[in-house]
């Protein structure tokens, strides 16, 4: 059992290395995580607009800036700008695992943990990650559920058994 060093686990366990009961940690509610949500988005958009400038870079450099026209460093263009599709996933598959925030979750003081405060193990990562989108069909009301649950969790939280935790 992998526990946060630096938080508490959510069942009012301490850390490791203290001795007194803790409190436990309140869940995040909805304002905190839309907040993470947006800057997680730019972070995100960040990150396609440098695929899109190495594409374009790399467009240009097999063009001789422009001066000849080629197929291939066009389609070579698209094949990096598309990549960003498979890395987006891993970006967040990874930090949760590693870390249990994103960065936008990280700039809010609010971290991700399984029902009983630990790490995420890279399954519980990667379905979280998967079913995310399923939050946002029909209409966000995949996140209404955050305002009804005793846990405040979305329901990509309850599909992969995770809570999102206000940090100290």
């Amino acid at each position: 059992m992998i526990q946060f060093p630096e938080i508490m686990a959510v069942t009012g366990q301490a850390a490791p290395n203290r001795k007194q009961t803790a409190e436990p940690l309140p869940y995040a509610g909805f304002s905190l995580r839309v907040v993470a949500f947006i800057l997680d988005v730019m972070v995100t958009a960040s990150m396609f607009a440098l695929f899109v400038a190495f594409a374009g870079l790399q467009i240009l450099l097999r063009t001789d800036w422009g001066d000849t026209t080629s197929d291939g460093a066009n389609w070579t263009g698209l094949a990096i700008t598309l990549s960003f599709l498979l890395f987006l996933p891993w970006y967040f598959i990874a930090t949760w695992w590693w870390k249990g925030q994103t960065l936008g979750m990280m700039a809010v003081h609010i971290a991700v943990t399984d029902r009983d405060g630990n790490h995420l193990s890279f399954l519980q990562a990667f379905l979280r990650t998967l079913v995310y989108p399923l939050s946002f069909l029909p209409l966000c009301t995949g996140f209404a559920t955050i305002w009804f649950d005793r846990e405040s969790r979305a329901l990509h939280d309850m599909l992969a058994s995770t809570v999102v935790v206000e940090l100290p």
